[in-house]
């Protein structure tokens, strides 16, 4: 995909669910996150699935984060598959699912408890 038509499925999308003021910066980099207080989505090019699944991630981020200090707790996970139906008509790509199997359950998940 290339950076406009990334840029246009996120317009598209916030405008959708009624997220105004935000913005997405894109990078050479591989990994992207939810700025709540400035209102940016840093999304990194580098990422290994489908790109328009990681920039529903952190957009998730957006309705979820204020009940979860960004954690990436159930009711995140609820809302991004909600937010790849809805958008994708598709389920949870194989990069999604490892990272909510390690983020939510695996050792990852232990160091949030602390």
């Amino acid at each position: 995909m290339s950076s406009r038509q990334i840029q246009h499925f996120f317009n598209n999308a916030m405008v959708v669910l009624g997220h105004h003021g935000w913005k997405l910066e894109m990078g050479d980099w591989s990994d992207s996150y939810c700025w709540v207080k400035s209102r940016k989505i840093t999304l990194g090019l580098k990422y290994d699935g489908d790109i328009r699944q990681i920039l529903l991630h952190e957009i998730a981020h957006i309705d979820t984060c204020r009940f979860s200090n960004n954690r990436h707790t159930p009711a995140f996970w609820k809302r991004l598959e909600y937010l790849v139906r809805r958008f994708l008509r598709t389920g949870l790509d194989e990069h999604q699912m490892r990272h909510r199997k390690y983020q939510s359950e695996g050792i990852y998940a232990l160091c949030y408890e602390r």
